[in-house]
């Protein structure tokens, strides 16, 4: 084979790399998708319910990277991916660069919801990345959903 034929089996290899890695990540849109049926999931089933569908990681509200996480009214979370950040203090949360994530997500909420730009470690990559997560009061408890860049 020669380099030119190599060469272009290498850059077609890249660019279907490239496409399905966009395809494992979820968009900002599809996240704010998520989230308004996680609201609306806690308004028709209740927030029991509904904190145990959202914190089933094999159920419908944990697609590829996107997940629904929750705060309740003493602001511990109710609902995430990973297990051991349920019962944090959300207020007490610092991203990887020391931003007061949860302090910031808090006010956020008190103004009715919102998005926040931070750095999280991405569940699929394992990899500290870009976020944008968008929050919105969902009966006792606030929830939110992130897309990373």
């Amino acid at each position: 084979m020669g380099h030119a034929r190599i060469q272009t089996w290498l850059v077609a290899g890249l660019l279907v790399t490239a496409v399905a890695s966009a395809g494992e990540r979820g968009t900002p849109a599809q996240a704010q998708a998520l989230l308004d049926r996680a609201v609306a999931l806690v308004q028709s089933e209740g927030e029991e319910k509904a904190l145990a569908i959202f914190n089933d990681r094999q159920g419908p509200f944990v697609d590829r990277d996107l997940y629904v996480f929750c705060w309740g009214p003493e602001y511990k979370i109710t609902a995430h991916v990973d297990v051991g950040m349920r019962g944090v203090d959300v207020a007490t949360l610092k991203d990887p660069d020391g931003k007061q994530i949860g302090r910031e997500m808090i006010e956020i909420a008190k103004r009715g919801g919102g998005s926040l730009e931070y750095r999280w470690v991405n569940p699929v990559s394992k990899q500290v990345e870009d976020k944008i997560s968008f929050l919105k009061p969902a009966g006792g408890q606030v929830c939110g959903v992130g897309a990373y860049r």
